[in-house]
């Protein structure tokens, strides 16, 4: 029995780490894997498979179409007609007409010409499977930023933890030391107070940053496509990937609006909108199309279709058919104005995306330079707080510096720890911003 547990715990064992799966991951391992797996690209993905097939059914509408027909009926009850007697005019006599039963084979293949509107269809398709192309492009720059800020938040707050972490420990042992003094009585019961206060606020932080620290990595997670039993290790740090992306150029990569996947989005829009105009100037066009029209039909008394004596009576037609749009009380110049005034709104959108853009990419050069400064003084200020906390502390071990001293620089470090670690993240953040704007399509 003991065996027999020992071998289901196990398997259970087994089973659970077959199921996770711990990933390893850099930022850009991150964006990599985001690229095959996240929820809106692939979703984006069959957008653009879908597109493709959409070309091919408006391609396949101008190719043959051929078409087959079987009927078969068994006439129960035949229809009767009553009709005068032409022996006697005086009286009726029912005539019955059709045979018990009767079969027909039918074939018709038809052919377009030419359409003014089928042309412009197949356009707008192929134009339609760029725009989505373009989408999917514009997905993948979404989830870029959204896994890299995933990412930096995660790395912030484990940042942040293993700084209260480290303070946390050192701040126990002088609490356990400072309260044996006291007991002998060298020191006073505010300075136990005071280090137990301490205490106290470093695990409450402790445990809200555990908490931002599991909530982090929960988000980065469903943007990688994993499953809550999976698991992410970081292994980039927040100053790497700073030095790095600082150093690639950023502030010098000229910016080309007609290079923006924004703008090309909206380009592609505009050529559909232009297509839809045309497509409603070809409705005056005629279409001509060809039809070809085959069938055999037999009728029997006796069910014996199969019968290679029996007779099957055929007939063939080909044809031609012109439709010319005569008159249509003013719809069609409707739908022309209508599709007209839409495309020359998507001027004016083009214009004022064309602003907007230039608006964004100058504010966002801007953000990342002040956050860059802003960045490089928290750092400093963060490396003056914690020699002074350490310094102080020393300080109070050898006797020479209150608890509220302690309890001073203590709070002034966390501060500026705080402080350094935000900084870093705005920087990472608008960095990513502004790298968004500078993708190119």
């Amino acid at each position: 029995m003991y065996k027999f547990i020992v071998l289901v715990f196990t398997l259970f064992i087994t089973n659970n780490i077959i199921a996770q799966e711990i990933l390893h991951l850099s930022v850009k391992q991150a964006i990599d894997y985001a690229m095959d797996n996240n929820y809106q690209i692939i979703n984006a993905g069959k957008d653009v498979e879908s597109a493709k097939y959409r070309v091919k059914e408006s391609t396949s509408i101008g190719l043959p179409q051929v078409n087959a027909n079987v009927d078969y009926n068994d006439n129960i009850a035949r229809p009767i007609m009553v009709i005068p007697d032409f022996r006697d005019p005086t009286q009726t006599m029912e005539l019955q007409f059709g045979t018990n039963y009767d079969a027909s084979l039918s074939a018709s293949a038809s052919q377009l010409i030419f359409s003014g509107e089928y042309l412009v269809g197949l356009q707008a398709a192929r134009k339609y499977l760029e725009k989505t192309s373009t989408d999917f492009f514009k997905s993948k720059a979404e989830v870029k930023q959204l896994v890299s800020n995933s990412y930096y938040s995660a790395l912030s707050a484990k940042e942040g933890l293993s700084v209260i972490d480290s303070t946390l420990a050192i701040t126990r042992k002088l609490a356990a030391e400072t309260r044996e003094v006291y007991k002998v009585g060298f020191a006073e019961d505010i300075d136990v107070d005071q280090l137990e206060l301490l205490v106290s606020d470093l695990e409450a932080s402790a445990l809200y940053l555990k908490n931002q620290l599991i909530m982090s990595h929960a988000f980065l997670k469903f943007y990688l496509g994993l499953s809550d039993a999976d698991s992410v290790v970081l292994t980039d740090n927040m100053e790497g990937i700073i030095s790095l992306k600082y150093n690639s150029g950023i502030f010098t990569n000229p910016f080309n609006v007609n290079q923006n996947i924004d703008f090309i989005s909206l380009t592609k829009q505009k050529e559909l909108s232009w297509l839809q105009i045309k497509l409603e100037k070809a409705a005056y066009m005629p279409s001509i199309s060809a039809n070809f029209y085959y069938q055999t039909q037999a009728q029997r008394e006796v069910w014996d279709f199969f019968n290679e004596n029996g007779t099957w009576y055929s007939s063939s037609a080909l044809g031609i058919n012109m439709k010319i749009p005569v008159f249509s009380s003013g719809q069609r110049r409707s739908k022309v104005k209508q599709a007209t005034i839409t495309y020359n709104q998507m001027e004016v959108m083009e214009i004022q995306l064309v602003s907007q853009l230039k608006l964004q990419y100058d504010a966002a050069k801007n953000e990342y330079m002040n956050a860059y400064l802003v960045f490089e003084n928290k750092r400093k200020n963060r490396k003056t707080a914690e020699k002074i906390y350490n310094k102080t502390t020393q300080k109070y071990v050898e006797g020479m510096a209150s608890s509220l001293d302690l309890l001073n620089t203590h709070n002034q470090f966390l501060d500026a720890e705080n402080q350094y670690i935000n900084s870093a993240l705005t920087l990472l953040k608008t960095g990513e911003e502004l790298e968004k704007i500078l993708t190119k399509y």
